[in-house]
């Protein structure tokens, strides 16, 4: 029996898309500048502060709690966030509100469905934003668990986020758990420190910067149904 632990941003939902018409709505409700900085900035600034979450050096709280006066002190942006109440909690809001999928998941889901596949998400998300997101795109009935970090008590790619899913999930040998996700510092890292097969879904042909590959490198969604059929 094969289980499949999908991430969720990048690799089923589009998180870019969702992200940027999240940080829109917030730019423009403020009276900020819609521009290719100031979406930029932010995007940097988010990315460095969840894989300094991801490494455990802050609290997802910290995270939040930062987030926005980072980007808007590099934008010299004046508000008082001690006074005022909080964008970050509006931001998520507005990002639980966006489910657009990434091209190809749907048709690869209802394939592994009828295949009979054991599927679950794993996810560094919040369940605030992550559950509505998942739920609006119409994912649910995929699944046969979904695995957030915030309510696990660990990240991934701690090895405690997979033991907890492990846990969870009918017994397996360890070669027969795929995990497939967009992010080689969390999903992919996560999977060799779990002992589980890694598949990295990269769409943009980014180049691998780190110490360590995947077992499986995939452009398109579809192409994971061709390696699970040689593996079964």
């Amino acid at each position: 029996m094969q289980i499949l632990l999908f991430d969720v941003d990048n690799t089923l939902l589009d998180f870019d898309l969702a992200e940027k018409n999240a940080l829109c709505a917030i730019y423009e409700k403020y009276g900020i500048d819609v521009n290719d900085e100031a979406l930029f900035v932010f995007s940097e600034v988010n990315k460095h502060l969840w894989l300094q979450n991801e490494r455990g050096e802050i609290e997802r709280s910290e995270l939040f709690a930062k987030r926005f006066p980072q980007v808007f002190e590099k934008l010299g942006i004046s508000y008082d966030f001690d006074k005022n109440h909080d964008i970050d909690t509006e931001y998520r809001t507005f990002l639980s509100q966006n489910h657009a999928l990434v091209d190809g998941a749907l048709e690869m889901l209802n394939h592994l469905q009828q295949q009979s596949a054991q599927m679950y998400i794993v996810t560094n998300g919040t369940p605030s934003v992550s559950r509505p997101r998942i739920e609006g795109a119409g994912l649910s009935n995929f699944f046969q668990d979904i695995f957030i970090s915030e309510e696990i008590g660990a990240n991934k790619p701690d090895k405690r986020f997979f033991d907890f899913v492990f846990s969870k999930i009918p017994p397996v040998e360890k070669k027969e758990v795929f995990i497939i996700g967009d992010s080689l510092s969390s999903d992919i890292l996560g999977g060799k420190n779990a002992g589980i097969t890694t598949i990295w879904y990269n769409p943009k042909r980014q180049k691998n910067e780190q110490s360590f590959s995947a077992d499986y490198e995939i452009q398109h969604l579809m192409e994971l149904v061709e390696i699970l059929n040689k593996k079964s």
